[in-house]
């Protein structure tokens, strides 16, 4: 990647919850500095979210639930993280170390415009490890549902209330 033709290394951007810091999905050196200022090492548990260019590119990451697909078509882009199996057949040198992969798309025009132009993006809260999520629409974080498990639950519940149990039967 050549960093005077593009944007390289990590960035704030605006979503409709709190502000991110992003970095491209393919800007390795800059995946490790985000991970250096989150302090977040690859056995911390806790992965960077993916946000793939449009919500049919999810597959190319995920394996997604019937019932995912469900929420994926009615709440993406929005304010919506789901928690998936990751895809077996996506290689890349930060994902790898992980079996899961979390999956949002943010619905707001700016962050929009920016996807466009940089392609998928690893995506965070902006703050520092332990502190505190900053947002200019003064939204909570997303609602987090994880999808690794038997059966799905909500790790989070953000601005967006979502009852499983609509989906489930």
């Amino acid at each position: 990647m050549n960093c005077k033709e593009t944007i390289c290394g990590f960035f704030v951007v605006p979503t409709e919850t709190v502000e991110g810091y992003a970095v491209r999905l393919n800007d390795e050196k800059g995946i490790r500095d985000l991970m250096k200022h989150k302090e977040r090492w690859f056995d911390s548990g806790k992965v960077f979210t993916l946000v793939p260019k449009n919500k049919s590119d999810i597959k190319n990451y995920a394996s997604v639930p019937k019932l995912a697909k469900s929420l994926i078509k009615k709440y993406i882009p929005g304010e919506l993280t789901l928690i998936l199996p990751k895809n077996p057949d996506f290689k890349h040198f930060y994902y790898d170390h992980f079996n899961s992969i979390g999956i949002r798309i943010p619905d707001y025009e700016p962050f929009l415009k920016i996807l466009k132009s940089t392609g998928p993006l690893l995506l965070t809260s902006a703050n520092k490890k332990g502190g505190t999520p900053k947002s200019i629409t003064g939204h909570k974080p997303s609602t987090i549902i994880d999808f690794t498990g038997e059966t799905p639950k909500i790790i989070r519940q953000g601005n967006l209330k979502i009852n499983l149990n609509d989906y489930i039967n």
